[in-house]
């Protein structure tokens, strides 16, 4: 489906049918079933296909993203102040509009707006009497942060790149501690591509098959069900999630989540793959800035995991 030109979707697909799994899930009164799910077919040249694959989405990843970045200038001023982002953008966050109504905080706010903000956060740890303070070293970030991070997923999502290079360039601002920053549990910017990847191939996997994309036949399916689960949970630093939300669910007049069939607009459909694939090479552009070299063959692996294939052991 997208970038199909790039991507070898339909060889991919090829690998795979729908079966019932080998391994027994649990059901919620605790017997055991086979659950119905795309599989691999265990073909010979299984690895070798799924390397390719692996390899095409990483290499057209890398190449939209080095693309994306010569839009932009190379060098970013440290500025002690400045407004980051529009006042439309934040009265779009502030207003909570339907489309946003129920899904969190309102990740963009007066004070995020400011880059001095982002400043004295990043040095509310210590003690100071003035701002000759501030100092690369005593720069940091923490759990205790996770709204900063969803700040830059929303301006990733939005296109709002501008802000987020500044803040990845900024010396007295150390972004690249909000990346993996978690309490047990992870939520940190990369958790932006990871939902967007899953989704991404999954869907353009399953698109290949129209006999399971109808009717809604595609919720039989286990891994589907699996994924839909996470793209609209709710979770601690959820900044991820409003643009999955959107694509999963309609709400209701009162306000809840109701699934929709998402193949039943397909423009709807390509529309949000290709925000998926933007927001990643997005991430990879800045996450480049901030000092994070991606293993997109690691991450596309655990993607691919979801359908039942395991070849995590070529990168380690």
């Amino acid at each position: 489906m997208h970038l199909d030109h790039a991507i070898p979707w339909n060889t991919i697909s090829k690998l795979f049918s729908v079966r019932q799994n080998d391994q027994p899930s649990l059901s919620r009164d605790g017997t055991q079933f086979f659950a119905t799910d795309l599989n691999p077919c265990m073909k010979p040249n299984q690895d070798k296909e799924l390397l390719y694959f692996s390899n095409a989405i990483a290499n057209v990843i890398k190449e939209f993203s080095a693309t994306e970045r010569k839009k932009y200038p190379a060098q970013f001023p440290a500025e002690s102040s400045g407004q980051l982002f529009s006042d439309e953008l934040l009265q779009k966050y502030l207003t909570r509009n339907q489309e946003y109504a129920t899904y969190g905080e309102s990740y963009l706010t007066e004070q995020n707006q400011h880059l001095e903000y982002w400043i004295r956060r990043a040095h509310a740890a210590y003690e100071r009497e003035t701002d000759t303070w501030y100092h690369p070293s005593k720069a940091l970030f923490s759990c205790h942060d996770l709204d900063l991070a969803d700040a830059i997923k929303i301006l990733t999502i939005e296109n709002n790149m501008s802000a987020v290079l500044t803040l990845a360039r900024h010396p007295l601002i150390p972004i690249e501690d909000l990346n993996s920053i978690g309490w047990g549990h992870s939520f940190g910017i990369d958790h932006l591509m990871d939902y967007c990847l899953r989704s991404y191939v999954y869907l353009n996997i399953l698109a290949e098959f129209p006999e399971w994309c109808q009717n809604e036949n595609y919720r039989k399916l286990e891994a589907f069900q699996r994924l839909e689960r996470l793209m609209t949970s709710n979770c601690d630093g959820d900044g991820q999630m409003p643009m999955h939300r959107s694509f999963y669910c309609d709400l209701n007049k009162e306000g809840q989540f109701v699934p929709r069939d998402i193949f039943a607009d397909m423009g709807r459909m390509k529309e949000y793959l290709k925000l998926c694939f933007a927001v990643i090479y997005r991430y990879d552009m800045a996450a480049k800035e901030y000092g994070r070299e991606g293993n997109w063959l690691m991450e596309i692996a655990g993607a691919l995991g979801q359908l039942h294939v395991d070849i995590c052991h070529y990168y380690w």
